[in-house]
Parts: C-alpha cells; structure tokens; sequence
C-alpha cells in the first residue's frame, strides 16, 4: 500500500517516534478509559499513525481513531518521555482533511470560513436561541417530546442549549478603565460572545477594579475550531487579521476568557513560523496571550468589597487552560481569595468532561459517556461535601457541565471564574 502525502505528520515524526509505549498515557485517557481500547489511547493512536507513514495502514483505517480523540493534552501531562502528541496528531488531522472531500467536511468547512467570524450571523443566531428559550416554545417543544422525531441527535444537541443572555455589545474601539493603567485587549470570541457575553462584562468589571486600561479591538474568530478538525489553513487566515488587527491596538497584554481560544492565539507563533511576512509578529503576539486568571495571578488583586456573598464552590479544571496553557493553580489561588466563597475539591478535576470543541457534537455518545465519569465527581462533590456551584474557564465546559446537571438534577449552578471575582468587587446588596 503506497501512503499518500502526508507532508505535515512526516514534520512530526521525531516526535512520533519520542513515544516509549510506556502506557503511562492510559489511565490518563478519556477515550481509553471508557472503551478500554488500545485503538483508543494516545500510545495506540501514535502506533497507527506510524503505520500510516510507512503505508501499512489507509488514512481510511485510521481516521475514526483519530477522530474519537478529544485532543485534550493530559496524556502530555504525565507522559515521562515529553512526547508532544498533540503536535503529532494536528499534523496527522490536517493531512487526513486534505485527503477527504465529504460533504461533512466540505461542511464544517464553510462553517468555519462563513460562519463562526460572522458576528452579524452568530448574534443573529444568538437572538432567534433567546427567542425560542424565552417564548415558551423551548418548554412546549421538550414537554411534547417534538425533537426526539428528528435524526441526527437534534434532541441531544438541543440539551446543550445554554439560557442565552441578553447581548449587551462589547465594539471595537470601546475602552474601559484608568488611561494611565497597564493596556490590555480583551478578545471576545465568537460562540463566548453569543452564550456567555455576560463573562466578558464581568472580566471588564475585574481588570478595571484592577487598575488595566481595557481596550475591545478589531478582532476575529481565533480558529481554533478549525484548527482542532484539521482546518489549518483557515486557522493562519484568521491568525494573520488578528495579527494586524489586535496588535494594532498596542496591547501589553492579550487577555481570553475562554481557554480553548486562549490556547490556539498561543500558537499563532507555531502556526505561522515559517511565513516571512508574519512569523516575527506573530510570535510577538502569542508571547502577549495571557487567560484572564493567568493575567491576575501575576499581581497582587486589589481589596474586594463584597464581604457579604456565601458560595461553596468546586473547580474544574478545563483541559486547553491546564494541559495546554499550564495554567493549574491560578484559578483556584485567585477564588480562595474571594471573601465568602468556600471551595471544596474535586475529584479528577484535571480531566476532560467531553466537550472539546464540538466533540460533543459528533460524537455524541462518547462525549457522554466521559461526562458521565465527570458527573460522578460532581455528584460527590455537590452533595457530599454541600458545593452550591462549579465553575469553569471554557465555554463548551460550561455547555458540557450544565447540560450534566440539568440531566442529574443537581441543586448547583455554573458559572465562569471570573464571575465569581467579580461578584467580590460589587457593593454589597442593601
């Protein structure tokens, strides 16, 4: 069997080859501990990308197994030999997408291109969401069972639907805050900006509390989406806007609320490295990328206000911000600080619950059978040890984890870290 050209996995076959097949990876596998699968573990994954390059195997044979990858980096974190399977299984995605011209692909494709850095169409999307949830038609339509007649596990899709806030705009060009404090851009996402838009205004509330000048730039989606799926030359078309773009606006800092956009801006210096036009800036703007808890653990916070709030809380811990970032003990530092708030642990907090982008999505049993592992823990740590609220520092978590609740009936809420700072920093109610 002659394998085709797969120019990107051949870049990564020093790291491919780093693997010892140790199986320390194993346990700590989403994918592996559900399905017990060797097929299904980063070790397994990276024997058959092997047998892909040396034509033993079709990219056919192998691309559910890497498709069912959650790509969420925590074999990275207890690998003893670094292996950096991450770098080896986007080289592989990519040059398996090039190989594959499905109409899903085709698809997601113009998704990711035509929708998702459309702010007129997400917000749009945004409000007809709000409209359905608030009209009573949401209600009608799960009470009568109505979706459950669709294919395509609409009814499943429809359960992640978070309640979408009103949109208070965040424009390019708005600033916030001191003049004389340290600038800083704050990025607003795409699908962070339609479902939890209100995160951004608390993030604004904080860093202001805090003494930064906040600057909203003219900005784009991150492309991390894309980039997750094999889509990377989508991914450095939207890296080179918001290289000219966000920059522009002199930033000291680059601050993300959301982990999975944070780690894909990180690697617009990786991911552009070889473009003579934009390598030098773009390593410039990822040195500048910082998430918003990451950001505030680098000074000491400012005096809180609120000593009045009452909250046990439980952290889970987002794969792209702890894997990736290496962001671990920031957030939980920075909430032991809120006056009031109580955390407790939880168990396996540094696993993935699911969510990865749009996993949830396409591999709709899979991702539940991991949030059901999670959704042990939760239980343990609501109403065992009394948490009242998880928080989170990724959208599609914060998706994964109430959608969890919601099925549980658990008396606990979600919320996004900074919220929580936040509450700190307002006067007290009356």
């Amino acid at each position: 069997m002659t394998p085709p050209p797969l120019t990107h996995l051949q870049l990564e076959l020093d790291k491919l080859k780093s693997c010892i097949h140790c199986g320390m990876c194993l346990p700590a596998c989403p994918t592996y501990r559900v399905t017990g699968s060797e097929a299904e573990s980063p070790r397994g994954r990276l024997y058959l990308m092997k047998k892909l390059l040396e034509g033993e195997l079709s990219p056919e044979a192998i691309a559910p197994h890497l498709d069912q990858c959650l790509a969420c980096h925590a074999c990275e974190t207890v690998c003893p030999s670094g292996v950096q399977y991450g770098k080896v299984l986007m080289g592989a995605r990519e040059d398996l997408a090039q190989h594959n011209s499905s109409f899903k692909r085709r698809f997601k494709r113009f998704v990711f291109q035509k929708i998702l850095p459309n702010p007129e169409i997400m917000h749009g999307g945004g409000l007809l969401v709000r409209t359905y949830q608030q009209s009573g038609l949401q209600w009608l339509v799960r009470a009568t069972g109505l979706l459950k007649l669709f294919p395509f596990g609409i009814s499943g899709q429809e359960a992640l639907l978070p309640a979408v806030p009103k949109h208070k705009p965040l424009k390019a060009g708005m600033q916030f805050g001191d003049p004389m404090g340290e600038p800083v851009a704050l990025l607003t996402g795409c699908a962070m900006d339609v479902f939890y838009n209100n995160v951004h205004w608390d993030t604004l509330e904080v860093l202001v509390a805090n003494g930064y000048r906040v600057t909203i730039p003219e900005q784009h989606c991150c492309g991390a989406l894309a980039h997750h799926a094999g889509e990377t030359d989508i991914t450095r078309e939207l890296a080179r806007l918001n290289v000219d773009d966000i920059l522009a606006s002199q930033p000291v800092w680059i601050v993300l609320n959301s982990s999975g956009c944070g780690s894909t801006l990180k690697e617009y210096g990786q991911l552009l490295g070889s473009d003579t036009l934009y390598g030098e800036r773009a390593r410039q703007f990822s040195a500048k990328v910082v998430d918003i808890m990451e950001l505030l653990a680098k000074k000491p916070l400012a005096p809180f206000k609120n000593y009045a709030l009452h909250e046990t809380i439980t952290y889970h811990a987002a794969c792209h911000l702890y894997h990736v970032q290496k962001v671990k003990n920031e957030p939980i530092s920075l909430l032991a600080q809120v006056p009031g708030i109580q955390l407790v642990p939880l168990t396996n907090a540094e696993t993935c619950c699911g969510s990865a982008g749009i996993y949830n999505i396409e591999q709709p049993e899979l991702s539940g059978e991991i949030l059901e592992n999670k959704m042990e823990h939760l239980k343990t740590a609501c109403l065992g040890m009394g948490a009242t609220t998880v928080v989170t520092g990724n959208p599609g978590c914060l998706l994964q984890l109430q959608s969890g609740i919601n099925k549980h009936q658990l008396p606990m809420k979600v919320r996004h870290p900074i919220s929580v700072l936040a509450d700190g920093y307002r006067n007290p109610s009356p």
